[in-house]
C-alpha cells in the first residue's frame, strides 16, 4: 500500500508542475503502477476543468478557451508539446530512421516542431472553444485529459523501443494486466461524465494514439519518449474534439 501512495504522488509530479516532490524510488513506483497516468489525468482535468466552467460564468467562450488552455499549460508543463516539436522535426527532415533520430534528439527546434506545435496549440484551443459552447467545460476537460494520459500508454502497449531512457520505462511497464486496468478506470470516468459519447470519446483518442505510433514506427522506427507525450497533445485534441461534436449535435 506504501509503493501504491507513492506512485500516486510521484504520477503528480511527472505528469503536472504539481510540487508533490519526486524521487528515484517514486518514479520507480509509479511504473509499476503505470496505470496511476489516468487517474493522474482526471485530477488534472477537475483543475483545469474546474478553472474553465468558473471562467465560462463570466466570460464568452473564446476568452474562457483561452484562459482554459492557459491554465492546462501551466497544470501540465510544457514537456509534452517539446515532445510533439521533437517528433515534427524528426518527421519533417529527410533521410533514413537514424538520421531522423538524429534530429529529434537535437536540442534546436526546426520548422517541422514549430509547425506541429502551432497546430497542436491551435487544434486544442478550437476543441476547448468547441465544448465552452456547449456548457459542458468542466466534465469535457476531465475526460480529454484521462483519454490524454490512457493514450499515451496506447502507444507504450507493446511498442518497439528505440532506445533506453523514460520512454523505454513506460513500454517495459505498460503490461497487458496495467493497460487493461488504465482502460477501466478511463471507461469508468467518461462513462459517468458522458454515458456512450465517453466510450465513443476513449475510442476516437486511442485511435489516435494508434495512428501516432504508427507514423513514429514509419519513420524512427519504433517509439520513444517524445512520440509518448506527442500523443497526449494528439490524444486530447481527438477526444475534446469528438465530445464538442457529439454533444453539439444533441443540443440540436
Amino acid at each position: 500500500m506504501k509503493d501504491f501512495f507513492l506512485a500516486l504522488r510521484s504520477c503528480f509530479g511527472f505528469l503536472s508542475t504539481i510540487r508533490v516532490g519526486n524521487s528515484i524510488n517514486g518514479i520507480d513506483a509509479l511504473m509499476r503502477h503505470i496505470y496511476l497516468f489516468t487517474v493522474g489525468g482526471a485530477v488534472i482535468g477537475v483543475i483545469a476543468g474546474g478553472i474553465g466552467y468558473a471562467t465560462s460564468l463570466y466570460f464568452k467562450p473564446a476568452v474562457t478557451a483561452f484562459i482554459t488552455l492557459a491554465v492546462l499549460y501551466y497544470l501540465t508543463g510544457i514537456n509534452h508539446l517539446d515532445g510533439l516539436a521533437d517528433v515534427g522535426d524528426g518527421i519533417i527532415v529527410q533521410g533514413d530512421s537514424r538520421r531522423k533520430i538524429k534530429v529529434m534528439k537535437d536540442v534546436a527546434t526546426g520548422a517541422g516542431g514549430v509547425f506541429f506545435v502551432t497546430l497542436a496549440l491551435i487544434g486544442t484551443y478550437a476543441a476547448i472553444f468547441a465544448v465552452s459552447q456547449t456548457n459542458h467545460i468542466l466534465p469535457a476537460i476531465i475526460v480529454g485529459e484521462v483519454c490524454a494520459k490512457h493514450g499515451m500508454l496506447t502507444t507504450s502497449f507493446k511498442a518497439k523501443k528505440i532506445h533506453e531512457g523514460l520512454g523505454s520505462m513506460n513500454i517495459d511497464s505498460t503490461t497487458s494486466i496495467k493497460y487493461l486496468i488504465s482502460l477501466a478506470i478511463a471507461l469508468a470516468i467518461c462513462t459517468t461524465l458522458y454515458h456512450i459519447y465517453g466510450i465513443v470519446a476513449i475510442i476516437i483518442s486511442s485511435i489516435a494514439a494508434i495512428t501516432v505510433r504508427s507514423v513514429a514506427n514509419k519513420h524512427f522506427g519504433g517509439v520513444n519518449g517524445d512520440v509518448i507525450g506527442a500523443t497526449n497533445e494528439v490524444a486530447r485534441i481527438a477526444a475534446l474534439f469528438t465530445l464538442g461534436g457529439v454533444t453539439s449535435w444533441t443540443l440540436l
